[in-house]
Parts: structure tokens; sequence; C-alpha cells
């Protein structure tokens, strides 16, 4: 993880996930997700630590080892919010204790 987010803050009642490669099992987020449920959406401003650089508007997110589609990035109209809508079954997740 080499990039920190300037936009990140802390949400009660959150737990922490890490988010990698499903081709390559490669660590690309350290995402702070709050509820239950499956990982549909990734709020920019909840990414706590990444292996990309989140500054640059990329409309796609890609793994930085082996390349391949893991989310695109699109614009929540009721919240006005940035996020990554995940591509179901090109991702793996796990808890950080």
């Amino acid at each position: 993880m080499i990039y920190k987010n300037p936009c990140y803050k802390k949400i009660k009642g959150s737990y922490i996930l890490v988010v990698s490669c499903g081709y390559c099992k490669y660590d690309i987020v350290k995402y702070q997700k709050v509820g239950k449920g499956n990982l549909l959406r990734m709020h920019i401003d909840r990414i706590i630590k990444s292996s990309i650089d989140l500054s640059k508007d990329l409309g796609v997110l890609l793994c930085p080892n082996c390349g391949e589609l893991l989310a695109t990035r699109m614009t929540l109209k009721r919240e006005n919010k940035d996020v990554y809508k995940m591509i179901r079954s090109t991702f793996n997740t796990r808890k950080v204790k």
C-alpha cells in the first residue's frame, strides 16, 4: 500500500476490508466498509490506503500487477459522490482485525 487517501474520514460502526485482485491475489486497497452485505460500490472517501494513485481521475480501477479491470468510476446522483462500481468475481475481500 503506497498512497494514503487525503479525503479519508473515520466512520463509527465500520470495519476494515482488504480488497485484492481475483486473478493474481495482489492487495489493491484498504477500505472502510459500513454495514453488512457484499461490496458493490467503493466510496472514494472511505479508502484508507491504496496501491494506485487515486488523485488521478481515471475512469476505471485496474490491478497494478496484472492489469485486469476490477471496477468503473461513476457518480451517485442522490449523494453527488464519486464511487467505484465493483465488477463481481474480479476481486476478493478479507476482514482486518
